[in-house]
Parts: C-alpha cells; sequence; structure tokens
C-alpha cells in the first residue's frame, strides 16, 4: 500500500511538471494563487527560528547521503554473520525511509521552485509593451551616465569608517521587507506578508563560491552572505526576498531588488541599488563604446572602490579558513548553478544574470527617453542624464 501511495504521488508530481513545461498559464495561476501559500504559512513558521532552517536541511542531506554511502560500501564488504544481517535490515528502513525523503524533496521542488520557471518574467507581466520593443547603444548610455550620475551624489551622503569602508547604523533587514512591501504597492504579485532575511553560518565558504545569497524552497527562506561587503547587502536582501514571491528568474530578481532598494528613502539602500546593476551596466557600456564615441560620466574613485564582493581582510580570513581551494570550490559551484538553471528551461544558464540590462532599458523608456515615439530607430530623449 505504501509503494502505491508513493508511487501515485511521484506520478502526480512528475505530471505537474509536464504541465508546468507545457502551459505558462497554468505557472502564472500558481504564482498568484497556490505559491504565496509557501510563504504566508509555511515562511511564516520557519521565520520563528533565529538561524537558517535551509542551511540546516542542507547540512542534514549531506549526512544522511554520507550514512548511505557508507551503509552501501558495507553491504558489499561485509559478507556474513549478524552484522552483515544487521546491516541488511538497517539499510532496508534506511533505503524506504529515503525513497520518501526524496519524494518530499522533489514534491517541495515543484511546488516552490520547478514550476516558476515557466511562468511569465517580470517585463512580461508589467512591462509587455516595452519588451517588444528594440533599444540601442545611445538608451544604454543613457541608462549608464543616470546610473553613475546617481552613485557620484549618493556615494558622499554615505557614513565611512577610518579606512574608507561604508558603515550602516540601522535595521538593514527591516528596511529590505519596508522598500520590497513598498513596491508592492505598485506591483501587485509583490505585496503581501515577507520574513526577515537570514545570514548563512556558512558564509565564509559561500563566499568561495562568490555567491551573495540563496534562495531555499525547502524552508522559503531568504538568505544572505555575512562576510560579504556591506555595500551589497540592501540589493541582496531585496533580491532574495523577490524570490519569494515568485520570480525565481536571477534577471528578474537582480532587477526588483534594484527597484526595491532605489525606492527606499533610505540613501545607503538606493546606493546598493544603483550599486548592484553597475558592474552589468558597464559591461554592456564596454561592447558599445567600441563601435562608436559617446560621452560619459567619469565614476567616482569612492564607488569604484565600493564595487567590490568582499574586501581584503575577509578575502584574507576566507582563504585561512578554506578547506578546499576557492577556484575549486568556485568552478563546481558555477557548474551546478549553469546545470541547474539549464535543466530548468534557462537556455542560456548563468549569462541569463545579465539580462537584467534588458530590464532597466525596459523601465527608464518614458523616463530618460521614449521610445515609442521614435519613428528613427533610436530614443527620443524626455529628460537628459547628466554628461
Amino acid at each position: 500500500m505504501r509503494k502505491k501511495i508513493w508511487a501515485a504521488l511521484f506520478l502526480l508530481t512528475a505530471a505537474v511538471n509536464v504541465i508546468a513545461w507545457n502551459s505558462q498559464a497554468f505557472c502564472d495561476w500558481h504564482v498568484k494563487h497556490l505559491f504565496p501559500l509557501s510563504v504566508n504559512l509555511y515562511g511564516r513558521l520557519m521565520s520563528i527560528f533565529p538561524f537558517s532552517v535551509g542551511e540546516g536541511m542542507i547540512a542534514l542531506a549531506v549526512f544522511f547521503t554520507a550514512v548511505a554511502i557508507l551503509l552501501g560500501i558495507m553491504c558489499i564488504f561485509v559478507r556474513k554473520g549478524r552484522i552483515k544481517r544487521l546491516i541488511s535490515v538497517f539499510s532496508r528502513t534506511y533505503v524506504r525511509a529515503y525513497a520518501w525523503v526524496f519524494l518530499a524533496v522533489f514534491m517541495i521542488m515543484t511546488w516552490n521552485c520547478f514550476i516558476l520557471y515557466h511562468a511569465s518574467e517580470f517585463d512580461e507581466t508589467y512591462m509587455a509593451q516595452k519588451a517588444q520593443r528594440t533599444y540601442t547603444d545611445r538608451e544604454l548610455i543613457q541608462v549608464r551616465n543616470h546610473i553613475v550620475e546617481e552613485l557620484n551624489a549618493l556615494t558622499e551622503e554615505l557614513e565611512r569608517d577610518e579606512n574608507g569602508f561604508l558603515v550602516y547604523q540601522g535595521d538593514m533587514k527591516q528596511e529590505a521587507v519596508r522598500a520590497m512591501q513598498g513596491l508592492g504597492e505598485e506591483y501587485e504579485l509583490l505585496s503581501g506578508y515577507y520574513p526577515r532575511a537570514k545570514g548563512i553560518a556558512a558564509s565564509d565558504f559561500l563566499s568561495q563560491q562568490y555567491m551573495m545569497g540563496y534562495y531555499f524552497p525547502f524552508s522559503m527562506e531568504a538568505n544572505y552572505n555575512t562576510s560579504m561587503y556591506v555595500a551589497n547587502v540592501p540589493a541582496t536582501l531585496c533580491h532574495e526576498l523577490a524570490h519569494l514571491k515568485g520570480f525565481i528568474y536571477e534577471d528578474d530578481a537582480n532587477f526588483i531588488g534594484f527597484l526595491a532598494c532605489i525606492s527606499s528613502d533610505d540613501p545607503f539602500y538606493r546606493y546598493s541599488g544603483y550599486l548592484s546593476v553597475l558592474g552589468y551596466v558597464e559591461k554592456e557600456y564596454k561592447k558599445a563604446s567600441g563601435k562608436e564615441e559617446f560621452d560619459c560620466l567619469s565614476i567616482a574613485k569612492s564607488v569604484r572602490s565600493d564595487d567590490i564582493f568582499l574586501t581584503s581582510e575577509a578575502w584574507e580570513r576566507v582563504e585561512e579558513k578554506a578547506v578546499v581551494e576557492t577556484a575549486v570550490v568556485k568552478a563546481a559551484s558555477n557548474q551546478f548553478t549553469e546545470t541547474t538553471l539549464v535543466i530548468n528551461g534557462v537556455s542560456d544558464g548563468m549569462k541569463s544574470y545579465s539580462r537584467v540590462v534588458q530590464l532597466l532599458l525596459e523601465y527608464y523608456d518614458g523616463i530618460l527617453y521614449d521610445s515609442e515615439f521614435d519613428l528613427n530607430g533610436g530614443a527620443v530623449l524626455v529628460e537628459a542624464s547628466a554628461e
């Protein structure tokens, strides 16, 4: 009977995945009506714990997988006697339990992750008309200059320590919730309850993967790297919270994180938001500037200094504690992320992270320029950025 129940649940979950791959309407309905139950109920429950439950789950998964491997080895090499019988009985029980755990993981990942990859992206939902337009290098330069202008102004307002590093005095996690809820007043899918983000205990190991944060589908938590430079934290918190509203694509989460930060009344948050997309925009700008001469703003020295992942001191600590070389950890992490994205239908893998630039071009259409009324293949400037 248990085997039949297991098989029925497995087939049902597999069928849901097939439907998700073939029906965007179903996935959109799930994101709007069913997925919110995860964060509103389960997410609230997990928020009771001050530590990352998801991180603990991963540690347990590694432990039980190691036990399973050990049992398998013992079954091969222990041939007879009472120990052999005990191992056999324990192994059968362990395998049955492991099968149910596997099924639970499959079902949770389907509900809280796999389906989301086939739902409408942010611009399809909220900027559909602009998503159909083509933007040129001129629009890119205007967006780039605007972001640099904002960063150059904000960097003068922020508090720094004796070494020139940024300092934040407020409740950063609570401000992230306020920023996201404020954004929810304009974008319905982003409205509602948000748990406070949680720091990762193994942040040094996370740093070796060059990861700023994680969304855990198993615990409905937004987790962030506590070792990284403080300027990265606000945008990362909002990025991870965006996943809790069903926006699973990294470019969408990058853009939502940016939007939440620049909409905040907190100058530190606005600075983090603009800084979070500077690297992506600069990369595209450098490609464009090789084809044509553009007037562009220079990036302030302090802004360039803040555009880092970890401080040199933090990197030294990470490397001192490292059990495995950072290059090896990073390569393995990149391969895992790339494979996961491709399996879920993101054909360009980690390159999708940089699609945030397209979203920025769409967002600023009508603010810095207006492509709708340009009949000559370029942008009509609405509000000139400083040059």
